[in-house]
C-alpha cells in the first residue's frame, strides 16, 4: 500500500493529528481566561476535519450495499453533532481514527513479516561469459536472464540469485531468511545453495545454476506466502458473515430507538432515547469483533514464517490446533534421505561386475529417489564412468516399487521385493540369497534388486539411511501432546521396524511395504476412526461404507512427507506437511504446510502455534462480546453515556489487537543492509525486534 498508515508505518494522517489537537484544546477551553474560553467551539471544527475520511469510506460501503463500522461511527458522530454534543462528536471521530491507526500499526508488524519475503528475490546476478578469445568474465545481468546450467559468481555479501551447486570456492551462507535458523551454513564444492540466501563469508562462490528465478526456492516461498494471505479460515468467514448480518440489525434497532419514543412519549423522552440510540450505535460497532480473528491469524502466520514454516493460511492454522493423529513417511522425513550403499552382491553370471554396475547406474541416474544418488556414487567407485550416450530409454518410475527402462536394447528393472514378486522373479532366486536379504532387512537396511528381462535377478544390494537427530524427541513430544504417531513407509518391514525402534514408534503403529494408494487408504481410515466410524485399518474402508463428517470429527489427521509417493496422502489428510528442503515439487504444491529446512521438530511448533492461535481467538471473541453486552445493559439501565461507549469500543479493539500480537516472538535480529551487507546487530532494549528479511530489511535470527 502507498499509504503508510495502512501498513503500520509513520504517523497518523495529518487530518487525524489536527482533529485530535483541536479536540484537546476544546476540552480545556473552559479553563482558559476570557475570551479564549470560547474555544470550546473548536470541537465543531475538529469534527469536520476528522469526519471526512470516515464519511468517504462510509459512502464507498453504501455504494457496495455493505454496512460496516465506518457507517455506524459516521451515524453516531453526526447524531452527536445534532444533539449539540460537540465534544463527544469530535472525540468519537478522533478516537475511532486513532484506534484504526494504532490497530494498523500493531498488525503492520506481522504483515511486514509475511510481505517482506518478496524482497528476498534477487534483482541481479554476476553471470559467467566466455569471449571469442576464451577469456572468462562475469557480467552483471538481471536475475531473470539466468538459465539452468549458467555459471554465476556470488561475491561476499551478495544474494544467491537462483538455486544451484557450488563448483568453486568455500564460504558460509546465511539461510535464516528461508529456514529461520541463525547458524550460518558452511558451503563448499558440491554443496547446494538456495536463492535469496546471502554469502556472508570471506570468499566468493562460483555456482552452477540448477533452476531459474521462476522455479527457485524463493519463488516457491513467495507463492506459498501469497496463498497463505489469500486463504481465510472458517472462523474468520463466520465472524465476517455475522458482522454483515449484525450491523443492519443494529442500524434498524437504533433508528427505532431514536424515532419511536418521539411519537409515543413526547419530545423530552424522545430526546433521551435519541441519545441512547446513538450510544447503542457506538457500543454495537463490531470493530473489535471483526479484528479479533484476523489479527491472531496474521500474527500466527508471521511467527511460524519467522521459524521457516510456511502455513498456507489461517484455515490450516485452525486445522493444526485439532490434530489427533500424525502419520509420517520414513525416508527423508524421519530419516535424512541420504543413503549409503552397504553391500552389492552379484547373482548369477550375466555379465562382469563393472558392467552390472554400469547398467545399475544408467537406470538410477534419472530417478529422483534419494537412494538413486547413492547407487550411482557406488558405481563410480567401482570404476564406472557414465557418458551422455549412457541413457535408459522408456524410463518409467513404478510408484512404490522402483523403476524400469531399456538399456542397450534390454529391458531392466531396479526396485524392491514387491516389484520382483510381481514380476515372478523371487521364486527363481537361490535360498541363500533370500536368506541374506532377510538378514539385511532385519538389521535395518533397505534391500533392493536389479533384474534383466529373460535373465532374472542379476544383483541384490542393501542401503542404509541415517535417522534425523530430532526425530525421537519430536515423537516423544507429540505423544506428550496426546497425539498418536504412525509411520507409513513403502520400505520393508525390517528397515521400518529398525527406524521405529530408534525413534520410539511402537511396531503396532508402523505400516510398511505400502504403495501410494495404501497410504491414501490409511489416511482415510484414520479420518473415519476420528469420526467414530468403525474401520478396517488394512483396507482403509469403513465397515458400513460411511464417509467421515468433518464437523463431527473428534480431531484431525496430519500427514507429513517429502516424496511423489506421499502426494495423494498429503492431499487427503486434514493437514498435509511437506519437507520443503528435500521434498518433491508435487508434495510442496499438495501440502498445506511447508517446513523450509525439513526439521521435523518444527512440526511441534506448528501444532502448538495452531492451538495458541485458536485459544487467542476464543479469548478475543468472548472479551469483545462480553464488553459490549455489559455496556449495552448499563446504557439500557441509564447508567452509561457516549463517553463510556467510545472508550469501551476503542479500548476493546486495542485489547484484542494487542492480545493477538502476543503470538509474535521477540528475537535477536540481524541487519542486512544494501545489496550485500552482512552487518549484524542485536535488538536493544525497547527496540522493536524485526521479522523476516532481505535487502534493507532486518532479519530475525
Amino acid at each position: 500500500s502507498s499509504n503508510p498508515e495502512d501498513v503500520g508505518f509513520g504517523l497518523p494522517r495529518a487530518n487525524v493529528i489536527v482533529c485530535g489537537t483541536l479536540w484537546v484544546l476544546s476540552m480545556f477551553a473552559p479553563t482558559f481566561p476570557k475570551p479564549y474560553d470560547q474555544l470550546e467551539q473548536l470541537a465543531m471544527l475538529a469534527f469536520f476535519v476528522g469526519i471526512y475520511p470516515i464519511a468517504a469510506k462510509t459512502w464507498d460501503s453504501v455504494k457496495r450495499f455493505s454496512l460496516d463500522a465506518n457507517l455506524l461511527m459516521c451515524i453516531a458522530a453526526v447524531g452527536a453533532m445534532g444533539l449539540q454534543q460537540y465534544s463527544e462528536a469530535a472525540g468519537l471521530t478522533f478516537l475511532f481514527s486513532l484506534g484504526e491507526w494504532l490497530e494498523s500499526r500493531a498488525t503492520g508488524k506481522a504483515k511486514r513479516a509475511l510481505e517482506s519475503i518478496v524482497s528476498l528475490m534477487p534483482d541481479t546476478a554476476n553471470k559467467q561469459t566466455i569471449s571469442e578469445g576464451g577469456k572468462v568474465e562475469f557480467v552483471e545481468v538481471p536475475a531473470e536472464y539466468i538459465d539452468v546450467g549458467d555459471v554465476v559468481l556470488v561475491k561476499t555479501g551478495d544474494k544467491i540469485p537462483v538455486d544451484g551447486d557450488v563448483t568453486k570456492g568455500e564460504s558460509v551462507v546465511d539461510e535464516s531468511s528461508l529456514t529461520g535458523e541463525s547458524r550460518p551454513v558452511k558451503k563448499k564444492v558440491k554443496s547446494q545453495v538456495f536463492s535469496g540466501t546471502i554469502n556472508i563469508g570471506m570468499a566468493p562462490l562460483t555456482v552452477t545454476c540448477t533452476s531459474t528465478t521462476e522455479n527457485s526456492t524463493v519463488s516457491k516461498l513467495i507463492e506459498l506466502v501469497e496463498e497463505a494471505q489469500a486463504n481465510r479460515s472458517p472462523t474468520e468467514k463466520l465472524v465476517d458473515e455475522f458482522a454483515k448480518r449484525y450491523t443492519p440489525v443494529v442500524v434498524v434497532t437504533s433508528f427505532l430507538m431514536c424515532t419511536v419514543p418521539f411519537f409515543v412519549a413526547g419530545k423530552e423522552v424522545g430526546m433521551e432515547w435519541l441519545y441512547r440510540g446513538i450510544v447503542l450505535i457506538v457500543i454495537a460497532c463490531p470493530c473489535a469483533l471483526i479484528i479479533s480473528t484476523p489479527v491472531a491469524y496474521v500474527a500466527g502466520l508471521a511467527a511460524t514464517a519467522q521459524k521457516g514454516i510456511i502455513i498456507k493460511g489461517g484455515v490450516h492454522l485452525e486445522a493444526l490446533s485439532r490434530v489427533k493423529i500424525v502419520a509420517s513417511d520414513k525416508t527423508g522425513t524421519l530419516t535424512h534421505g541420504e543413503f549409503a550403499v552397504l553391500n552389492v552382491d552379484m547373482v548369477g553370471k550375466w555379465k562382469k561386475k563393472k558392467e552390472v554396475f554400469r547398467c545399475l547406474a544408467v537406470m538410477e541416474r534419472e530417478s529422483s529417489h534419494p537412494m538413486a544418488a547413492a547407487l550411482v556414487a557406488r558405481a563410480q567407485t567401482e570404476g564406472v564412468t557414465l557418458t551422455e550416450k549412457d541413457q535408459a530409454s522408456e524410463h518409467e518410475i513404478l510408484k512404490g516399487e522402483g523403476v524400469q527402462g531399456v538399456v542397450d536394447g534390454t529391458r531392466m528393472y531396479v526396485g524392491n521385493a514387491r516389484l520382483m514378486e510381481r514380476l515372478g522373479l523371487l521364486k527363481g532366486l537361490d535360498a541363500s540369497v533370500l536368506r541374506k536379504t532377510k538378514t539385511w532387512s532385519k538389521d535395518g537396511g533397505t534391500v533392493g534388486f536389479m533384474a534383466v528381462e529373460k535373465v532374472g535377478v542379476v544383483c541384490v544390494f542393501v542401503v542404509s539411511d541415517k535417522v534425523r537427530s530430532e526425530s525421537r524427541s519430536s515423537i516423544e513430544k507429540l505423544k506428550d501432546m496426546d497425539i498418536d504417531v504412525y509411520m507409513l513407509t513403502g520400505d520393508g518391514e525390517g528397515a521400518a521396524h529398525a527406524v521405529g525402534d530408534k525413534i520410539g514408534i511402537h511396531r503396532s503403529m508402523i505400516k510398511s511395504g505400502l504403495l501410494p494408494v495404501d497410504k491414501l487408504n490409511l489416511i482415510k481410515s484414520f479420518k473415519r476412526s476420528l469420526s467414530g466410524i468403525p474401520v478396517d485399518l488394512e483396507s482403509g474402508e469403513a465397515d458400513d461404507g460411511s464417509e467421515p463428517i468433518a464437523f463431527l470429527s473428534s480431531g484431525n489427521v496430519l500427514m507429513v512427507g517429502d516424496g511423489v509417493n506421499d502426494a495423494p496422502a498429503l492431499a487427503c489428510s486434514d493437514v498435509g506437511v511437506a519437507m520443503a528442503e528435500s521434498g518433491a515439487a508435487i508434495a510442496m504444491e499438495t501440502a498445506d504446510v511447508a517446513l523450509m529446512d525439513s526439521d521435523i521438530s518444527k512440526l511441534i511448533y506448528s501444532i502448538e502455534m495452531g492451538r495458541n492461535v485458536v485459544s487467542v481467538i476464543k479469548q478475543n471473541l468472548v472479551f469483545s462480546l462480553l464488553v459490549k453486552l455489559v455496556v449495552i445493559v448499563l446504557v439500557m439501565m441509564g447508567y452509561g453515556n457516549l463517553w463510556v461507549a467510545i472508550i469501551s469500543d476503542v479500548g476493546a479493539m486495542l485489547c484484542v489487537t494487542l492480545n493477538g500480537m502476543r503470538l509474535l516472538p521477540k528475537k535477536v535480529a540481524v541487519d542486512v543492509k544494501g545489496k550485500g551487507g552482512a552487518k549484524k546487530k542485536k535488538a536493544g532494549e525497547g527496540e522493536e525486534a524485526p521479522l523476516l528479511g532481505g535487502d534493507g530489511v532486518e532479519t530475525y535470527l
